[in-house]
């Protein structure tokens, strides 16, 4: 029985709730120790509460918000009472305690004290706890609908804020929220902002409005493109930045720039104007080292090495690589410095770069070739950091991967490329190479080898799968495919987890986020199924789990609803997908014991896949039909799931597969009758009862026969049909050979073994079984 306990103190009730004891705390005791909290807190020492950890009293604040509804309301009415109070507890706390402050008010008028007691403090900017301040302002704007005249203050206080770390990137998200919730009226109180500190600037009055303009467009870039599109166009800014970059004073105003001219290019519209108003002066920044980095990086961005006077590729390409080279000697935290006092964030920006540069042939050789960059590369995953480094460094090592044989399958995709859509068709033939200089397949297997599969790098990325954006994934996904390019690399990929990589992938990829990559996961995923062995690639999923991925790649018909709701464009799979995909399900169906028994099972059992195989069997592509007849073939290893959709006989659907698989005994290709004639000896020979039954089908026999008559010389068919007629016959008693006379009265059958008898290139075990099948005739 639970039992009550007297608590009269903070202290007391959080040794109490320590304690693992089943125990009923009364509700008046909550409110006791709410009632110390807020009465008493010491906000400006260490601990809120003398003797108690701020740790301890979170865990009072939650139990008194969650287990209880009386102390809930309590505690409500405090927070709601005296939010300058509540703020100056909550903000000690940790940032999962916003949701009990904002989940004690009802609506977006109750909390308007708590907005404006936000607001001052905000405005004032003496609170050392900004992100708790802002993440309660997301919070309300996310749950409450507000008039804008209520929050808009938040546009000029956060926007004058926006160089300090902590403001901006939650920043991003609350103005983001407000465009979504408040658009049209968000966008003119935002022009109106800029238009106010761009008469600042003009007047030469502020605390640098120009900088706070500049900054403010480079964060809010991503999300809010368009609008900050429109801004960065406009005549009056374009004059006031090109105005500032002339006098060239001011460092602080020049990399602020150059960040978002590099961050403005994901516009094609502001890349044209950065290339027809900034490349001179870009080019001549390329001299300047602590700029050299951010310049080398938008007239990559911008893409017109045409309009390059003094600059080449390849001159771009050193200055970035060289910097790279040199990095990475001890990581360090993000703040600090590296090889060559260059920042993270330097480091990234070169990254990016050549993550675009590596999309030209010639800078793909040439990277390749270059031994202390490659190891510069493999170092910084193998640190196991994952940051925006590690992010550019997948993407290069993804584009240096990809074999010139597979060049538009391994590419990144649009997204990937921030936009730049038109990057492959823009080549300066006095700058760029590319033409000239052709890679092998040879190369890119060797650097692959080098430096993904015989470094720590797939075991690495593997290992910080969980910390990875939906991009890193993505990129690890396009190496992945890269390796899996080549068989002899297959087991490198499977001792390296990277089966379990790509379906995790697949599991988790709901919705059309990037129908290229899942594609090319896919395709990983087939060509690691057919040269594993199945009994023994699968470690945390089974062989069950890959299935329905498979069958994403066969040819199927979908209603338009299905079609929409598909994960990816149908019209990208290739045939080539669909024999591999094929291919990989009959390596599975091939499995011994219960493992492919239950793919068997799942595959007959299963509507959707079974309609899938029975428009195969009939495809006007010789390839797949062929493929699909030597999976039926290896599902009769495990033949009680499947033989009833084919020799019940009772069952019309199942007569006509039996009809449609005697009509393909007369196939012109070889390989299609030898996997129909291997599908009709196993079930006769694993199942008596069919064999008894194929001896009433007089089409079946005649057609078998005639096929072993007429193609007597195809070694591997002609043993199917001895394996199928001495199953058949092995089946009928002494007795009652009469059964026999639909296949012994048939002069073809003998003349046939006859022929047989005089060949020399029969196995031995199969000729000892043709006297035995010429004694019944």
């Amino acid at each position: 029985m639970d039992t009550a306990y007297s608590i009269t103190t903070i202290s007391e009730l959080s040794e109490l709730l320590e304690k693992d004891l089943k125990i009923s705390i009364n509700t008046d005791r909550f409110t006791q120790a709410l009632d110390e909290l807020f009465c008493f807190s010491n906000t400006g020492s260490e601990h809120l509460i003398d003797g108690t950890s701020n740790e301890k009293i979170e865990t009072i604040l939650t139990c008194s918000y969650q287990d209880h509804s009386e102390s809930r309301e309590y505690l409500n009415s405090l927070i709601v009472k005296d939010c300058s109070k509540a703020i100056d507890i909550f903000e000690r706390l940790s940032i999962n305690t916003v949701h009990i402050l904002v989940g004690s008010f009802v609506d977006a008028n109750t909390t308007l004290p708590l907005v404006q007691e936000l607001h001052s403090r905000i405005h004032l900017g003496e609170d050392a706890n900004v992100t708790y301040l802002l993440s309660i302002i997301l919070q309300l704007v996310i749950k409450f609908d507000y008039k804008f005249s209520q929050i808009c203050f938040l546009i000029k206080e956060l926007g004058m804020r926006i160089k300090e770390r902590e403001v901006r990137s939650i920043s991003l998200v609350i103005f983001s929220q407000l465009e979504n919730k408040y658009k049209e009226e968000f966008n003119k109180s935002f022009l109106k902002f800029i238009d106010a500190l761009v008469i600042e600037v003009e007047a030469d009055i502020g605390n640098d409005p120009l900088i706070i303009i500049i900054t403010l467009l480079n964060e809010l870039y991503p999300v809010l493109t368009t609008l900050c599109s429109e801004l960065f166009l406009s005549e009056a800014l374009k004059d006031l930045c090109q105005e500032r970059v002339n006098e060239r004073r001011d460092p602080e105003f020049s990399k602020a720039l150059l960040q978002l001219l590099s961050t403005a290019c994901i516009d094609e519209n502001v890349r044209k104007m950065i290339a027809e108003t900034y490349i001179e002066v870009l080019e001549n920044t390329l001299n300047i080292p602590e700029y050299s980095i951010l310049a080398a990086l938008v007239l990559i961005k911008i893409w017109s090495f045409t309009k390059l006077h003094n600059t080449t590729i390849k001159s771009l390409n050193e200055i970035l690589m060289k910097h790279i080279e040199n990095d990475i000697i001890e990581e360090d935290d993000v703040n600090t410095t590296e090889g060559d006092g260059l920042s993270n964030d330097d480091i990234s920006n070169c990254l990016e770069g050549l993550a675009y540069l590596s999309l030209k042939t010639s800078v793909k050789v040439r990277l390749r070739a270059n031994s202390k960059f490659c190891s510069a590369l493999v170092k910084i995953i193998e640190f196991k950091k994952v940051n925006s480094k590690f992010y550019g460094v997948l993407v290069v090592l993804a584009n240096l991967g990809i074999s010139p044989k597979d060049i538009n399958n391994g590419g990144p995709d649009a997204k990937s490329l921030r936009d730049l859509k038109s990057y492959s068709d823009l080549k300066n033939p006095k700058t760029d190479d590319d033409t000239k200089v052709i890679e092998t397949v040879e190369e890119v297997s060797s650097f692959n080898k080098k430096y993904i599969i015989d470094t720590g790098v797939l075991a690495a990325i593997r290992s910080t799968e969980k910390e990875l954006s939906m991009g890193s994934k993505e990129q690890y996904i396009r190496i992945i495919y890269n390796i899996s390019r080549e068989k002899k690399f297959i087991p490198d990929l499977v001792k390296h987890g990277c089966m379990t990589s790509v379906l995790e992938y697949l599991i988790n990829d709901v919705g059309k986020k990037n129908e290229s990559v899942r594609l090319l996961t896919l395709r990983s995923l087939t060509r690691m199924l057919i040269y594993s062995n199945p009994a023994t690639i699968f470690n945390k999923y089974s062989s069950i789990n890959a299935l329905p991925f498979l069958f994403e790649l066969l040819p199927m018909d979908q209603t338009p609803e299905e079609a929409a709701s598909s994960l990816f464009d149908r019209n990208l799979i290739t045939n080539a997908d669909s024999f591999e995909s094929l291919l990989a399900l009959t390596n599975l169906a091939s499995a011994p014991g219960s493992e492919g028994e239950d793919i068997c099972k799942r595959i007959t059992g299963t509507i959707a896949y079974w309609t899938v195989l029975e428009n195969l069997m009939l495809d006007d592509s010789a390839q797949l039909q062929r493929c699909t007849l030597e999976l039926l073939s290896n599902l009769m290893s495990h033949p009680l799931s499947i033989a009833v959709k084919f020799f019940n006989f009772e069952n019309s659907q199942s007569v006509k597969n039996f009809n449609i698989l005697v009509k393909l005994l007369e196939l012109e290709d070889i390989e299609s009758q030898r996997a129909v004639a291997a599908f009709f000896a196993n079930a006769a020979n694993s199942i008596p009862f069919i064999a008894q039954e194929l001896l009433t089908q007089k089409e079946f026999i005649d057609t078998t026969i005639d096929v072993f008559h007429n193609q007597i010389d195809d070694k591997e068919l002609r043993e199917r049909f001895i394996i199928l007629y001495y199953s058949l016959f092995a089946v009928v008693p002494e007795k009652d050979t009469k059964k026999l006379d639909i296949i012994t009265k048939n002069k073809k059958f003998e003349e046939t073994l006859k022929l047989i008898q005089k060949l020399n290139s029969v196995d031995e075990e199969y000729m000892e079984v043709v006297p035995l099948l010429l004694s019944k005739c």
